[in-house]
């Protein structure tokens, strides 16, 4: 029987390996589909490019919330406090985002085995974010002239 730090951390690095992939394919597609946007206006491609991010970045928060909504039915990987006793997936979700986006309310605190992924969220978070500002700041210096 695996111990509930193993199990975490298992759990973890599928929910890592899911998220990354799912980043990189995304920024892949998106890198694929600008080139041939070329007759919709700078400006437009890129809020729509901006919108495409933020739902892959919403996905993503899904994807740990749904990892941490399914730890807390495994009562050796800890809990979560601050919540129902019965944490619902939409706090879950929650918690994924403030996790994901490094801005850490604190009302729901982790504890536990359960704490490796809520403390991995937050580096997975920081590195997809930045990967997702670089990608954009590139597309912005390949679309957008100098006036």
């Amino acid at each position: 029987m695996l111990s509930a730090h193993t199990t975490a951390m298992l759990l973890t690095l599928g929910v890592v390996a899911i998220t990354v992939t799912l980043h990189y394919e995304g920024l892949n597609a998106l890198n694929n589909a600008l080139p041939r946007w070329r007759h919709v206006p700078a400006r437009l491609r890129m809020l729509v490019l901006i919108a495409l991010l933020l739902v892959l970045h919403l996905v993503e928060i899904g994807i740990f919330g749904l990892g941490i909504h399914m730890a807390t039915h495994f009562p050796s990987l800890g809990g979560i406090s601050g919540g129902h006793p019965a944490l619902s997936l939409m706090d879950a979700v929650y918690l994924s985002a403030t996790t994901y986006s490094t801005l850490g309310y604190g009302d729901l605190v982790p504890h536990g085995a359960i704490r490796i992924l809520v403390g991995v969220e937050s580096v997975v978070g920081l590195l997809m974010i930045t990967w997702s500002a670089s990608f954009t700041y590139l597309e912005m210096q390949r679309y957008w002239t100098p006036r």
